[in-house]
């Protein structure tokens, strides 16, 4: 039987199991149309501390998903991986912007919390 591992991000929000926080982002996603800016405050929250959680682990000199600032989170169509699937984007305050996968970033926090 697998262990069940819970999440907790750094703003408090947590799960009992992964499967609830991957299927929480599923639904946020769903929220918000390609093209679209993520306007609630409770959802840029959790972003927010799901990115860190994520760049909390990358190698030092290799750039982290918010780089000098996030700016705001959108929805979009990445173009870049197979099947053309809709993700958050993390638009950074300098203008750029990079893709960000919740379920990489979900790992990584089961990770920390085993």
């Amino acid at each position: 039987m697998a262990k069940t591992v819970p999440i907790t991000l750094p703003n408090g929000r947590s799960w009992s199991k992964k499967g609830d926080a991957i299927e929480h982002f599923k639904a946020m996603l769903g929220r918000y149309a390609d093209g679209s800016r993520v306007l609630d405050a409770s959802d840029i929250a959790d972003l927010e501390a799901l990115l860190a959680v994520y760049d909390s682990v990358v190698p030092e000199g290799q750039s982290t998903k918010t780089g000098l600032g996030v700016a705001h989170f959108e929805r979009r169509l990445n173009r870049d991986h197979p099947g053309h699937t809709s993700c958050f984007f993390v638009v950074r305050t300098d203008g750029s912007s990079i893709d960000f996968s919740t379920r990489r970033a979900l790992d990584v926090a089961s990770a920390q919390t085993r």
